[in-house]
């Protein structure tokens, strides 16, 4: 193992490239904060928040009532490792050399940059991807769960990571959304937030859905009259998120219909590659605040150790470490992202969850 083989790279240009705009965009920063960890154990704490409860009024010579203390539930596991590697070859390795003689100005310079650090992009984008994918499943299942299909030749969980919201939190429709003619959507989401205010006193504010569900919501023929009938338009007019939000607001509901849209893709032992969309169909979440957790991650081994830093170039951002080095035998130039991270759901009592594809949550 020694340092890199290519001279461009550096701490300096490392961090240059992770902070560019070769880091694609996720979704699950707009829901998750980084909490960072001394250990490998996440955690959670169930029951901790709610509504107040109130105080007694008293006469001015007695003792003040003493009030249980809820049940505080705390949930804990392992944060496990997300890792990715891939190595330049040779004849890449030539390529690179040969790119390298004939730089001239500044986009000969980024097309070289684009070159030696492909792998460094394709590696970070790599865990965050993972990161995505876990994060999203937590908010749209409440639970996680890896097998072959969706995890590479990576672990197969042996069960589902459940994160405890209550059974009382999950209900489904009479009709399903998909059913265009009949469905009625708006009607669904309006019943299901008078009925959690009444069952816990907490004011939904968001709506989070995938793209297609809300596909459904906007084709409804009953929210087509619905937004017709509220825009008093007699004419032909597109039913887009935002004039659904206008009228969700006019029926005095502080709520808004939020639409995730996301993409991963996941590649098998046999290096086929499948397109997955994290959030989990036909399911919708009802929330107070956008932010329901934190991206929890633990301290990396490599990342502190003197011996290695002599030997491979390191840089972190947020709670990915990439590492570059190089090999002789074989001639090669690796590049690795690693990450022990996990997605964690804050308050799991305070997520509401809408099937809206059957009567029933399973």
């Amino acid at each position: 193992m020694e340092r890199s083989l290519i001279k461009e790279v550096n701490k300096k240009n490392m961090t240059a490239r992770v902070n560019s705009s070769k880091v694609l965009p996720m979704v699950f920063p707009n829901f998750f904060g980084v909490k960072k960890r001394d250990n490998l154990n996440w955690e959670t704490l169930i029951g901790e928040k709610g509504i107040p409860v109130m105080a007694d009024v008293v006469s001015y010579d007695s003792e003040a009532p003493v009030k249980t203390r809820e049940v505080v539930n705390k949930m804990s596991g392992d944060i496990p490792k997300i890792s990715i590697k891939r190595g330049m070859n040779e004849k890449d390795f030539n390529s690179y050399v040969n790119l390298a003689k004939d730089v001239q100005g500044d986009q000969g310079l980024k097309d070289l940059l684009d070159t030696v650090f492909a792998d460094l992009d394709f590696c970070n984008n790599g865990v965050r991807s993972r990161t995505e994918f876990l994060a999203i499943q937590a908010m749209s299942k409440a639970e996680i769960s890896l097998g072959k299909t969706n995890n590479g030749a990576g672990i197969v969980t042996e069960k589902v990571v459940d994160f405890g919201v209550p059974s009382a939190n999950k209900t489904g429709v009479t009709t399903p959304w998909a059913t265009i003619a009949s469905a009625k959507p708006l009607d669904d989401i309006e019943d299901y937030i008078e009925k959690i205010f009444a069952d816990t006193g907490r004011i939904i504010k968001y709506v989070i859905m995938r793209s297609d569900d809300f596909k459904n919501v906007k084709r409804s023929t009953d929210t087509i009259n619905k937004v017709k009938a509220y825009l008093n338009s007699k004419d032909n007019f597109m039913v887009t998120k935002t004039t659904i939000n206008a009228y969700l607001a006019e029926l005095e509901m502080p709520v808004q219909i939020v639409v995730v849209n996301t993409s991963v893709r996941n590649e098998s032992k046999n290096n086929t590659r499948t397109i997955i969309n994290p959030w989990e169909q036909y399911r919708v979440l009802f929330v107070e605040d956008l932010k329901i957790g934190d991206i929890q991650h633990g301290p990396i081994a490599t990342e502190n150790s003197a011996e290695i830093q002599k030997i491979a170039t390191m840089v972190k951002q947020d709670f990915v470490l990439l590492t570059k080095w190089g090999t002789l035998d074989p001639y090669k130039e690796w590049t690795m992202a690693e990450a022990n991270a996990f997605p964690v759901l804050n308050d799991p009592t305070g997520l509401f969850y809408l099937r809206v594809d059957q009567a029933a949550w399973a």
